[in-house]
């Protein structure tokens, strides 16, 4: 099966701006982005993967949850986004570029 999964360290990311150190430090949490099924070959392929790239990154990050108050993302999560996303671009780069040259 070919896929890729993401473990992202909050604690490395979006949390080691907290003065505080904290249980939450230890969080650690995973989410795999499944690529089998796709032509990456093609650019509706390669759109796709992007599109679970940014996914499995909202879903590490939890950038979805709602704060009671408030529709605004944390600035915590939206670091934590960031950082997974830029994790994940780095492992498919490779995987992008051997199916753009044929391979």
């Amino acid at each position: 099966m070919q896929a890729i999964t993401i473990k992202l360290a909050i604690a490395a990311s979006a949390l080691a701006l907290a003065p505080a150190v904290s249980a939450a430090e230890d969080d650690q949490r995973s989410s795999r982005v499944t690529y089998a099924d796709l032509d990456l070959s093609t650019p509706e392929g390669m759109a796709e993967l992007d599109r679970r790239i940014v996914n499995a990154a909202r879903e590490v990050c939890e950038v979805n949850r709602q704060t009671t108050g408030t529709r605004m993302r944390s600035r915590e999560a939206r670091e934590c986004f960031e950082t997974a996303k830029n994790q994940l671009d780095q492992h498919f780069a490779q995987i992008k570029r051997d199916a753009n040259l044929g391979g």
